[in-house]
């Protein structure tokens, strides 16, 4: 079993997603709205995304280097909501297990040093250990729904972990809030990134509805059809 997961992003019309560029063509709040029809009960972000949420926290330096290895799943508390980050060798300090009013669950590898869950473990952090060398998502997403009751997540990440959850088949429906406007700069993260295309075929989606909101704003959701 695995949460059902939903791809929820804001991007201009050639796909960039420059939150700070996109602000001036994107009414107020509008993403949150939309995010919150989902009702789902938790959210999830990739290092670089959160490492921009916390500001300018210094990354986590281990005294010890020494690799947590195979680990159970630490469960700090249970929650209505939760906020998930993938930090493939545990670099962020975080200060609580609390962040935007969700609490905090982060998914590690077995290379994370062991000193950075003692860290977790006393700022109130949930983790999960999932993945050799790098994240087994689809693992993640077991224990997700196993050990915290996790039914919906969105994924709001950057373009590479959208692009590792959808690459690994995990992805149910991908939902765009297309803003009015064009990007068009050169190294903009884009919505998804990273990919390597079987026989260079794109991910097929089937439409499941258009919504036209507010300031010519467009939300598309797509399911993805699985092959």
């Amino acid at each position: 079993m695995k949460p059902h997961i939903i791809c929820h992003m804001l991007s201009s019309l050639d796909g960039r997603t420059d939150g700070d560029s996109l602000e001036a063509v994107t009414p107020e709040g509008e993403y949150e709205a939309t995010s919150k029809q989902f009702e789902s009960n938790a959210w999830l972000c990739g290092r670089t995304t959160m490492q921009e949420i916390l500001g300018d926290n210094e990354p986590f330096v281990s005294g010890a280097n020494t690799p947590a290895g195979p680990q159970p799943v630490h469960v700090a508390r249970r929650a209505e909501s939760y906020a998930v980050c993938v930090d493939t060798l545990g670099k962020l300090r975080w200060t609580s297990g609390d962040l935007r009013g969700d609490h905090l669950i982060c998914i590690v590898s077995e290379r994370t040093p062991a000193d950075y869950l003692a860290l977790l473990r006393e700022k109130g952090v949930s983790y999960l250990v999932a993945g050799d060398a790098s994240i087994d998502l689809a693992d993640a997403a077991e224990k997700l729904c196993e050990h915290f009751g996790i039914h919906t997540l969105l994924v709001e990440g950057g373009g590479h972990i959208n692009g590792a959850f959808l690459q690994a088949e995990l992805v149910d429906e991908v939902s765009i809030l297309l803003a009015p406007g064009i990007d068009g700069r050169h190294g903009i993260a884009a919505t998804f990134d990273g990919m390597k295309l079987t026989n260079n075929l794109v991910v097929s989606l089937k439409l499941k509805s258009v919504e036209q909101r507010a300031n010519d704003t467009l939300w598309l959701r797509y399911e993805v059809v699985r092959s």
